[in-house]
Order: C-alpha cells, then sequence, then structure tokens
C-alpha cells in the first residue's frame, strides 16, 4: 500500500482500520426509552449489537437539528469537533514523515553554479613594460550526486519510528472518536435524564397543587384544618422551586450537549422522542457468566486502541533507540560528480576550460564524539522503558475501567428493576392516602408524605435508567473489535 498521500492514507488507511469500527452500541440507548429488561438472577448482560459508523466517509449535518437522535448527534460530533480534527492533522503529518523516512533511501543530486566577474591590474615598478590589466569572466558547474548505501540500519530504524508513530496516530484516531462518541451520549443520556427529571417535577408540582386545592375546599367545608393547609402550600411551593430547578438544568444540559457536538452554544435543537420499541430490543441482550466476562475484558484492553497507540508509541521508542546508536557507525556512500569550469588567462595570452568527472566510494567510521552518542542513547533506553511502562499502566487502567463498567451496569439494571416495582407501590400508595384523605379517614401528612415519596422514587428511577443506558453505551464501545493496522514497508 502506497503512503504518498495524506488524503491516501486517511480514505485507504483509516477506512480499513474502522472499517466497519461499525460498534455495538446499546440499542435501547439510541432508541431512548426503553425499561429496564433484566431479568431476576442474571448477573451480567452484554448489550445487543446495533451498528454505528465510527468513521464517516462524508460529514453532513443532519436536515433538521429539532428531533435529534443519539445517532445523528454522534455522527455531527465526528465532523465538527476540535479534537476529531487534531486527531485527522496528525495523521496528516506522520504521513508525511514516514514520506520523509522512506525518502532517505533515495540519492540525492544537487546542481551548483557560479559566475564571477574578475578584474587585476598588475605593475612591476621595476619593469613596467610588464604591467597589464586583465578583465573576464570566471564560471563553474557541477552536478554531484550522493547515494548512502550503507548506514548500519539508522535510516531502517528511522523508519521504523515513524511506522510506528504513524501507527500510534491512527490509533489515536480511532480512540479520539470512540472518546469522544462517549461523551456525546453521556451528554445526551444527561440531557434526557434532565429533561425527563424536569417533566417529572412538573408533574409532581402539579399534584402537588391539586392537593394543596384539595386541603382548601376540605378546610372550608369545615372537616380539614389550616395546618393541613399550610403544609400542602409548603409542599406546592417546594415542589415549584424544585420544578424550576430541574428546567433549568435540562437547559444546561442540552447546551453542554450543543458543545459536546461541535455546535455554537446558541444553536437550537430539541432531543428525539422517547420510543418505548426499543424495549423489545433490549430484552434480547445476551447473558453471560464470570468467566465469559473475564474473556471479554482480556480481548476488549486487548484490542483497546488507547493500548494499541501505546504499543505503537513503544515501537517508536525502541527504533528511535537503535537510530541514535547506528549514528556512531560505518556509513558507506557512493558518490559521483561532473565538473565543468571556465577559468580566465592567467595571463594576457593563456585560457583554461576543465571539463572532469569522478566516481567512488566514501566510507565514514566514527571513531570518536566526546561519548555524545553513547549518552543519547542511553536516554533513548530510558524513554523506552518508560513507554513499556506507560503501555502497561495503560492496561491496568482500561481493564479497572471496563470492569467497573460491567459492575456499574450490573447494578444499575438491578437498581432500575426494583424502582420499577418501587415506583408502581409509590403510585398505588398516594393514590390511595389521596382517597383516604378525601374520605376523612387519612391526614394531610401521610397525604404529603406519600406525594413526596412517589415523586423521589420517580427522580431514582429516571437517574437509574440513564445511569444504566450510559454504562451499557460505555461497554459496547469498549468491546468493539480493533482491526490491525498495515502500512507497507518501502
Amino acid at each position: 500500500m502506497s503512503i504518498s498521500r495524506p488524503c491516501h492514507i486517511m480514505v485507504s488507511l483509516l477506512k480499513r482500520t474502522m472499517q466497519a469500527s461499525h460498534v455495538l452500541l446499546l440499542a435501547a440507548g439510541l432508541m431512548m426509552g426503553a425499561d429496564s429488561a433484566t431479568a431476576t438472577g442474571r448477573s451480567l448482560d452484554l448489550p445487543p449489537p446495533l451498528e454505528l459508523n465510527l468513521a464517516p466517509d462524508v460529514c453532513e449535518m443532519p436536515p433538521t437539528l429539532m428531533g435529534l437522535s443519539l445517532r445523528d448527534a454522534v455522527q455531527v460530533a465526528l465532523c465538527r469537533t476540535p479534537d476529531v480534527h487534531q486527531a485527522t492533522i496528525a495523521i496528516e503529518e506522520n504521513v508525511a514523515n514516514l514520506d520523509a523516512a522512506r525518502a532517505k533511501y533515495l540519492p540525492t543530486l544537487n546542481a551548483d553554479a557560479d559566475a564571477s566577474r574578475i578584474g587585476k591590474h598588475v605593475k612591476y615598478p621595476a619593469h613596467p613594460v610588464r604591467n597589464y590589466d586583465l578583465y573576464a569572466y570566471s564560471g563553474n558547474a557541477r552536478l554531484g550526486l550522493n547515494w548512502l548505501l550503507f548506514d548500519s540500519g539508522q535510516r531502517r530504524a528511522q523508519y521504523d519510528n515513524a511506522h510506528a508513530k504513524l501507527s500510534a496516530a491512527l490509533y489515536n484516531k480511532v480512540l479520539v472518536n470512540r472518546d469522544r462518541t462517549i461523551t456525546v451520549a453521556d451528554s445526551y443520556y444527561k440531557a434526557r435524564s434532565a429533561t425527563a427529571s424536569a417533566t417529572a417535577a412538573r408533574e409532581a408540582a402539579a399534584r402537588a397543587e391539586k392537593n394543596f386545592h384539595a386541603t382548601q375546599r376540605l378546610r372550608e367545608g369545615g372537616v380539614g384544618s389550616i395546618a393541613d393547609e399550610l403544609l400542602a402550600k409548603v409542599a406546592w411551593q417546594r415542589h415549584l422551586v424544585d420544578s424550576e430547578t430541574k428546567a433549568t438544568a435540562a437547559e444546561i444540559t442540552k447546551i453542554a450537549l450543543i458543545t459536546a457536538i461541535g455546535l455554537p452554544s446558541q444553536t437550537h435543537l430539541s432531543l428525539a422522542a422517547t420510543n418505548n420499541a426499543a424495549t423489545a430490543i433490549a430484552a434480547e441482550a445476551p447473558a453471560v457468566t464470570r468467566s465469559t466476562v473475564n474473556e471479554h475484558i482480556t480481548s476488549a484492553i486487548r484490542n483497546h486502541p488507547r493500548l494499541a497507540a501505546a504499543r505503537a508509541n513503544t515501537l517508536a521508542s525502541e527504533a528511535e533507540t537503535q537510530a541514535i546508536a547506528a549514528q556512531h557507525l560505518p556509513k558507506i556512500s557512493l558518490q559521483a560528480d561532473r565538473h565543468l569550469g571556465i577559468t580566465p588567462p592567467a595571463n594576457a595570452v593563456a585560457r583554461e576550460n576543465v571539463n572532469s568527472w569522478s566516481v567512488g566510494l566514501t566510507v565514514h567510521i566514527p571513531i570518536f564524539d566526546g561519548l555524545a552518542t553513547r549518552y543519547a542513547t542511553d536516554a533513548a533506553r530510558a524513554r523506552s522503558r518508560a513507554a513499556r511502562e506507560t503501555e502497561r499502566a495503560v492496561w491496568l487502567e482500561e481493564e479497572l475501567k471496563l470492569l467497573t463498567d460491567f459492575n456499574h451496569m450490573t447494578s444499575a439494571a438491578q437498581k432500575a428493576a426494583l424502582l420499577k416495582d418501587a415506583e408502581t407501590s409509590a403510585e398505588q400508595a398516594y393514590r390511595s392516602a389521596q382517597i383516604r384523605y378525601r374520605q376523612g379517614v387519612g391526614t394531610a401528612v401521610e397525604l404529603l408524605k406519600a406525594q413526596d415519596e412517589f415523586a423521589g422514587v420517580q427522580q431514582a428511577a429516571i437517574d437509574v435508567h440513564y445511569e444504566l443506558l450510559a454504562a451499557q453505551f460505555r461497554v459496547a464501545v469498549a468491546l468493539d473489535t480493533l482491526p490491525p493496522i498495515h502500512i507497507d514497508s518501502p
């Protein structure tokens, strides 16, 4: 494969690297509305597959930002955000560096030319008859060829260094795309969660208002007390404040989402409506055992682009060490020269034209450089060891992160199932307290407590629902396979 052009590397290598870097994504997350379908007793679930291209070939804005889906939000972010553009530019830079390293295998050809005007006035005081003046032109032209035939592996090491850095840049592009996707998904889920929380808070405020009016009517009918009315009024006002707070939070999270996808913060958008059809898709998530989870984690970490980039940086450091060490080893070069010179006459009579050529080998053997190469090699070896430790640290960090996400996903699924039942029970308790109070057998305190409990369970269910979606999304992205990158040698 040729890598002579940045566009070629972007269209060919990167496209093949993420060829269908089609990620296992949470279908329920993209549909935004699935209830938890985790079966009781199931230890862990893997997110169901849904393809999402994380390396779009063509960047196009959706026709409208109203009803924006997570898929569209991700595609906009992968085309508009600065970090994705910077990763792309870094690939172009490393492509050029690789071409420069390959070019060192080719001979160099240089042409030099000079021309001058000569003026000369000679006097012999004892023999004035020999005095003369000379005015002439002088010119030289040289064509030189230099071809490094042997350099003790320095060029190969420099090429390997550039090759490894390009691989690291390609893997880093994959990593940046993944990280941006997760960031957008997190912002999207937070915006949806905040919107749902604001809606639930408005509904809770409406219920509190109805209860307040109910206590007013009962007091006016001589059944209730002023204390009941005031407690209901305080509860209503508190829910109004909570509703306003959550409405503001929803707007802020929406602005954060707009920024996350790389658009100006004043851009107007709305989120896609909930699709309950995703529930059936979420139920298809396969159950896995703990040993299977460990296998998935090991495979995901081994194929993680951050680890692949760290591994490539380690190879680049090792190649740099070899290149520096080769600087103090023998080199053999082929040299060829063609020379044409026109020399003015040394006196008023003669003129000289020179036409010459030469071909030969030059052997360069470094003997002593003040130990500079040795010290530079030692420093490069230290950087190489540090790169290997960085690679090991990345493995441990990503392993911890993925295992944590697995546990969060499992915990959130279990909490979602529990809160679903709790929400049903809290609603029934609230309805019962309403009826009891209206019939005069219940107290206002009982009603307001049931009202607050119902609102609290609703908010908790919303938070856990989107916590589950976010964890499933991160796990799905982490479980994506990463094809190896192949770059042809010179």
